[in-house]
């Protein structure tokens, strides 16, 4: 007797699946943060330059006060303005074709996706899932972001290079983060409130301070329990992207995959920018041949890094 491909019963052979036309991102995590910078305009793209700078304001002019009317006013000559200088750092990956698959990818009516578009919609996919994860590197690695935990670090006064200024030196303590002390989660709401309310209050200056609170899923859950029946959720365009979120006085409280245990940042996201080349912000090169297989490869790159200009506004939280 004979016996065909059991793969493929005449049903199978003669009938098209019924395909999506789209692919599933299954790749992407909960790269909040990242996305909360693309909503607020805080990705800056410059046309060059060999770093990126934030322009720093960091001295009161000493001549304002109150004078008599046969005073003589001061006339300092002020040294107040300086630059944070940050290093361009690359982000990169390779699209690679196979040209048999784009081959047999080639008929009308055999070519359900598009296996060309589709290979390069999920290298930014994987490009974007990169970027989340440098969002939170500490600086350590020479090719890495400087992310949050560097830039909001959990020791300020002990780093001795941020943006080229030492947070260390006496006067400098404008150049560093606010810090908490470790607070169990589970132990006291009210001691948990209180603690989050007096380190945003440190890093409050006027109009200037917290926008969002960045934690990890653990926390957030932890601090849901704390709110019980108090808990406010947010509506904002967080909610029209699908990140679950809570509220923590104004501010949108959020958990990302890629936030290291214990933790949680008060981040100013208006003085928190990715910034990139216009020549490198997402570029893919030509496809070209393989010198030894039968492949087409193009490069998808980005020159960037994530930068501040107030870190003094920021905070770090410790949590257990």
């Amino acid at each position: 007797m004979s016996v065909g491909n059991s793969n493929f019963t005449k049903l199978i052979t003669t009938t098209l699946q019924n395909l999506p036309a789209e692919v599933i991102d299954n790749v992407s995590t909960n790269n909040a943060l990242l996305y909360m910078l693309q909503k607020r305009g805080n990705i800056k793209v410059s046309s060059g330059g060999r770093s990126f700078t934030h322009p720093i304001y960091y001295k009161a002019n000493t001549s304002f006060k109150s004078y008599g009317k046969t005073d003589t006013i001061d006339t300092p000559l002020m040294d107040d303005i300086t630059r944070a200088e940050y290093g361009i750092k690359i982000v990169a990956g390779s699209v690679v074709i196979s040209l048999l698959e784009e081959a047999m990818n080639a008929g009308n009516k055999e070519k359900l996706i598009d296996l060309v578009e589709e290979t390069v919609t999920r290298a930014k996919i994987s490009m974007s899932e990169e970027l989340g994860n440098q969002m939170f590197k500490d600086g350590s690695g020479a090719n890495d972001f400087g992310g949050l935990p560097f830039l909001i670090n959990a020791a300020p006064s002990g780093q001795t290079d941020v943006g080229g200024i030492n947070p260390s030196t006496t006067g400098n303590d404008f150049w560093r983060n606010q810090i908490a002390t470790t607070i169990d989660f589970n132990s006291s709401a009210a001691a948990t409130f209180a603690s989050m309310s007096a380190l945003v209050a440190s890093c409050t200056n006027g109009r200037q301070g917290p926008r969002l609170v960045v934690t990890t899923k653990t926390l957030y859950g932890e601090y849901e329990g704390l709110l019980t029946s108090n808990i406010r959720y947010v509506t904002t365009e967080l909610a029209d992207a699908g990140f679950q979120h809570l509220a923590y006085q104004t501010m949108p409280v959020v958990f990302d995959d890629n936030c290291s245990s214990n933790r949680l940042y008060f981040v100013d996201t208006d003085n928190l920018w990715l910034q990139v080349l216009a020549r490198g912000n997402m570029e893919l090169t030509d496809m070209q041949p393989s010198h030894d297989q039968l492949m087409r490869v193009a490069l998808l790159y980005l020159f960037g890094n994530l930068t501040t200009g107030s870190r003094r506004t920021n905070g770090y939280h410790p949590a257990s």
